[in-house]
């Protein structure tokens, strides 16, 4: 003896079952440069900027490591062999902090920004040191200071300025 059950019956059971109460939470910045998409059925994120495209290309995997309380990404990793591409981002989802690590060391050029995304610190790394030039601006751009590092030393002739971008001190090391 064979049952049929009628299609009507089975396709709202067929649809309950693939429901697992779990929603696709979304994070976007208010200006829509970027979009944080946390994908319910693989726990797997997404993020991309404002023309879908993803923001570190080249990368064998990525992991969100660090989240805000509400579940937004506060620290994203890009793994690429040993290399890993960090970005943090702010509350606002506006990026914090970008640079390359190399076997836990910082390597090669790091950006770190206000929150109004101005550039607050460019600086460039050897081995997790600084090297070569380091510049910090204020929040409206304006130069702070600027100088060179040397193996982690400051080194040479470091300027600094005041909020108007004049120089007003000169240190040599």
């Amino acid at each position: 003896m064979t049952f049929r059950i009628p299609l009507l019956i089975c396709l709202p059971l067929l649809l309950a079952g693939c429901n697992n109460n779990s929603k696709t939470e979304q994070f976007a910045s208010a200006d829509g440069s970027l979009t944080a998409t946390r994908h319910a059925a693989t726990n797997q994120w997404t993020i991309t900027d404002s023309v879908g495209r993803e923001p570190v290309e080249g990368y064998d995997s990525m992991r969100v490591v660090e989240a805000a309380e509400d579940g937004r990404p506060i620290t994203v990793v890009y793994y690429k062999g040993r290399e890993q591409h960090i970005r943090q981002y702010f509350s606002t989802m506006h990026l914090r902090s970008e640079g390359m690590s190399v076997d836990g060391k910082r390597e090669g050029r790091w950006v770190f920004y206000h929150p109004t995304g101005a550039i607050q610190v460019e600086a460039t790394y050897v081995d997790g040191k600084e090297e070569g030039p380091y510049r910090v601006y204020r929040a409206d751009g304006a130069p702070y200071y600027i100088g060179q590092y040397e193996h982690g030393v400051p080194t040479g002739q470091w300027e600094v300025y005041d909020p108007e971008g004049n120089l007003v001190e000169r240190t040599e090391y």
